[in-house]
């Protein structure tokens, strides 16, 4: 099966990296490491961590996390006693949507563009819904690629600051591919962003360690939620992924993996030549317009290619597309048949 669902971007120097990482170790350090840790992170590593993503570790808190998906989940249920109510775009990763509905949230989409959230349309539903919280991917948008200009976040951060106890949570999982990419939420409004960052994908999905930064007089005892689903954090991780952060090891990689989106963008281009599609330069996934999506998943899966069904990304009735992720095959030698079949049927 050619999975062309999932969509983790790998190169081989990650297996290098850890490797010389545990080579290192002393004795202590090994032994150390096989215990949870539940104590905050040190003044280095929150000095490494504020340097690497732009935030002033004396303004805001942090909460190491073992996946971005249990950031959302520690975001979902510590607010769910504040609010009922989520802002969101009408596509959206299918994580925190289902993470949201089980915990008893009611989703109200927004009127959005090429970029995103529109403000204006933004200040209505929070009016009329009382939302607490917005959830955005601003930088690379999953599915649609889209990408939210710095005027447009700072007139969204704008409205936000006109509803009081209301907060943005700035899930930028694929952040790290984009070249140069605007300010983030977290830089531009550490007061009222609720940022999650995770490894996984920068780094590889091996790697179970995150970062739940928050408004540090928000979400106290939010670690109790971790411990309680999760039994709290790996030592190794979280060291280790500190580790990669201080030593520019993730800005290294970024590049690499950059490099290997182009390879599959050129492979995209040939085969879906002339045919629409969503996509960026530096981005792994594609968001394509489809029929019949569910006929047309299921086909591929009797092919042994699996794509997602739109769907599952939709809130609304424009759901006739699917998303075709090359982050896990990129250099899989069927993936020029696999494409070219799927151009075919799409």
């Amino acid at each position: 099966m050619l999975n062309l669902s999932l969509n983790y971007p790998s190169v081989p120097a990650e297996a290098d990296i850890f490797r010389e990482y545990v080579s290192q170790l002393n004795d202590r350090d090994q032994y150390d490491l096989l215990h949870p840790s539940y104590t905050p992170l040190d003044e280095y590593s929150l000095s490494a961590l504020g340097s690497h993503l732009r935030f002033d570790p004396a303004m805001v808190a942090v909460t190491p996390v073992p996946s971005a998906n249990s950031g959302l989940f520690t975001i979902a249920k510590y607010f769910r006693a504040h609010t009922a109510n989520v802002a969101i775009e009408p596509f959206t990763f299918p994580g925190w949507r289902m993470i949201a509905e089980d915990a008893g949230y009611r989703h109200h989409v927004v009127e959005s563009d090429a970029e995103g959230m529109l403000p204006e349309s933004l200040a209505e539903c929070i009016e009329n819904n009382s939302c607490k919280l917005i959830y955005l991917q601003p930088t690379l948008h999953n599915p649609t690629n889209a990408v939210m200009s710095l005027e447009r976040r700072m007139a969204i951060v704008n409205v936000v600051r006109n509803f009081p106890e209301t907060y943005i949570i700035e899930d930028d999982a694929y952040r790290f591919l984009h070249a140069d990419p605007p300010p983030s939420f977290l830089e531009l409004a550490p007061d009222v962003t609720l940022h999650v960052y995770s490894l996984s994908k920068p780094f590889n999905p091996m790697l179970r360690a995150g970062y739940l930064i928050h408004p540090a007089q928000l979400m106290t005892g939010a670690s109790n939620f971790v411990k309680m689903t999760c039994s709290g954090t790996s030592t190794l991780f979280t060291r280790f992924g500190i580790h990669l952060i201080a030593n520019g090891w993730l800005r290294k990689l970024a590049e690499q993996k950059r490099e290997a989106a182009t390879a599959g963008r050129l492979l995209m281009e040939n085969y879906f030549r002339g045919k629409q599609y969503l996509s960026h330069p530096d981005s792994f996934h594609y968001w394509i317009p489809c029929r019949e999506p569910e006929k047309v998943t299921a086909f591929l899966l009797s092919r042994h290619i699996d794509i997602s069904n739109g769907k599952m990304f939709s809130l609304t009735t424009n759901d006739q597309f699917v998303r075709v992720a090359l982050g896990g095959a990129y250099d899989a030698p069927q993936l020029p048949d696999a494409l070219r079949t799927i151009a075919e049927v799409v």
